[in-house]
């Protein structure tokens, strides 16, 4: 049987590129906690608190547009989310004001029934989101980028792809974290 030489050149790229889970657990951020440290942290911490939280997503565009969704766990499950799409203009005292244009709450059954807004995930979701669609991405072509709060939970996951200028982050930030 004879395998051409582009196939055995294809095969080899694709291992050469592959990362695996314990490779991609390594990942450090700026706090200098690691995805599995991180994600070890997280499973103690989630057990002495009931699993019960809430997280905030963010995103501002470059051009002012900009959206909140505020994730409610109860017991390891989403009970809520919130959800906030906003414009940044200013105000007469040229301070940056939100001015609301949508905005929503979901709670029980409604959740996950509108589209708009970060989806309604628990933070052991995140983790397995980040470790299998963000942290994955060749870092020939991207930065990845991960970090965690003073807690050592996970607060964003993502890349950019190089070169990109402009909204180029691909993945979550959370910018506020609490227990209930």
């Amino acid at each position: 049987m004879k395998i051409s030489n582009c196939f055995i050149l294809f095969c080899i790229t694709l291992l050469s590129c592959s990362t695996s889970d314990n490779d991609r657990g390594k990942i450090t951020g700026e706090s200098g906690i690691s995805y599995s440290d991180s994600k070890t942290m997280w499973k103690e911490l989630k057990a002495q608190n009931d699993e019960t939280y809430s997280y905030t997503v963010n995103f501002i565009s470059w051009s002012g547009f900009g959206s909140r969704t505020t994730i409610t766990v109860k017991d390891g499950l989403v009970s809520k989310k919130k959800y906030l799409y906003f414009e940044q203009v200013l105000n007469e005292e040229s301070e940056l004001e939100e001015v609301e244009i949508e905005s929503y709450t979901e709670t029980g059954e409604e959740i996950g029934s509108h589209s708009e807004g970060f989806d309604p995930l628990n933070i052991d979701e995140l983790y397995e989101t980040c470790i299998s669609e963000y942290l994955i991405v060749n870092t020939d072509e991207n930065d990845i980028y991960f970090n965690t709060n003073d807690a050592g939970i996970i607060s964003s996951c993502g890349f950019v792809e190089k070169g990109c200028v402009d909204d180029c982050f691909i993945g979550f930030r959370i910018s506020e974290f609490q227990w209930l």
